[in-house]
């Protein structure tokens, strides 16, 4: 679903004004600390896998699978690097 601009706009400029002392906002550095869930722990966030059929490169397929075992759990770990970052 995509966000409309004008919505886009009202988000950026919102400003929390709810305070809580139990619950204080986070600094810019504990920001910087935070890391996606499935980077953490993944026991606790494990996606739904799917099969599938895909046509690569035979050097890139021959290259892939030398660099040994895990090669297929490395090649997903690229992909959704590529796809977190805005890159895919």
């Amino acid at each position: 679903m995509k966000i409309s601009r004008d919505r886009l706009e009202e988000i950026k400029n919102f400003h929390e004004t709810f305070t809580d002392p139990e619950c204080p906002p986070l600094t810019d550095e504990q920001l910087k600390k935070l890391k996606p869930c499935h980077l953490v722990n993944r026991d606790i966030w494990k996606p739904k896998k799917e099969v599938l059929s895909i046509r690569i490169d035979a050097d890139v397929l021959a290259s892939l699978k030398n660099s040994g075992a895990g090669w297929q759990t490395r090649v997903n770990d690229y992909l959704r690097r590529g796809v977190a970052s805005g890159q895919l």
